[in-house]
């Protein structure tokens, strides 16, 4: 029953990892790319069990000679246990301007199953090429679908109570989904040896309860923390480290 248990709360937390967090802001229209990357560390916890690492990478880029936000997510965990085994990693990049996504991209490896995602804005809709399972598909939406865009826009900055419905498109599942997000204040939350006052909101969805923690700098707003629950289990992504590092061309 205990493996059962884990099995569901693990499977849950890759899913949600890939699925929950929300455009950045983007630098200023005359804002050259850095040559710096910021680059956060985390740990992905479950039932207290550290069941996988992950880095966020954000740059400032040129995208057709604009400045962008390029916020890149990787995230590799393996589960051995007696009952359970399983093996996730993910590689997403979500690009956006002063006027949203304009760029997705995942490439992802799931127990063995391989899959890959490469969404572009043209003409105020977007078009995703999905390849899963050695079978390719495509689905488009248009732009005025959707308020925000999953993980690349973590949060808007709500006062403490107050409520918003927002419809927020998730590149990686190709789905678009109405949201409940309230404002709960501001919390200290400690990341390494730092202490650092963060925005805290709360995000409802039939089925799902999220808790972020997320502050908002030079390049564009960051997931500190978030906790999720849904009733197949729970999961916590939690920020070990905050670094400027010398950013390596591909």
């Amino acid at each position: 029953m205990h493996s059962q248990l884990k099995f569901k709360t693990v499977k849950i937390l890759a899913i949600a990892l890939l699925m929950a967090m929300v455009t950045p802001c983007v630098p200023a229209v005359n804002a050259p790319p850095s040559t710096a990357a910021h680059v956060t560390r985390f740990d992905l916890i479950s039932h207290g069990m550290t069941v996988g690492h992950g880095r966020i990478i954000r740059t400032l880029t040129l995208r057709n000679s604009k400045p962008c936000m390029e916020l890149r997510m990787i995230i590799e965990s393996k589960v051995d246990l007696l009952f359970f085994k399983y093996n996730l990693k993910s590689d997403e990049t979500w690009v956006t301007d002063t006027s949203g996504l304009i760029a997705y991209k995942l490439d992802s490896i799931e127990n063995g199953q391989h899959k890959t995602i490469n969404g572009e804005l043209h003409n105020r809709v977007f078009r995703f090429e999905i390849t899963e399972a050695g079978q390719k598909r495509a689905w488009t939406t248009p732009r005025t679908a959707f308020d925000l865009a999953s993980n690349s826009q973590p949060a808007q900055e709500l006062t403490n109570g107050e409520e918003k419905k927002i419809c927020v498109l998730d590149p990686a599942t190709c789905t678009i989904t109405k949201r409940i997000y309230r404002g709960t204040g501001t919390k200290m939350l400690t990341v390494g040896k730092r202490q650092i006052m963060c925005n805290t909101i709360t995000i409802k969805c039939p089925g799902t309860h999220i808790r972020r923690w997320f502050i908002t700098d030079e390049f564009g707003p960051l997931i500190l923390r978030e906790d999720g629950r849904e009733k197949r289990g729970t999961y916590s992504r939690r920020a070990i480290s905050m670094d400027l590092e010398p950013r390596v061309a591909e």
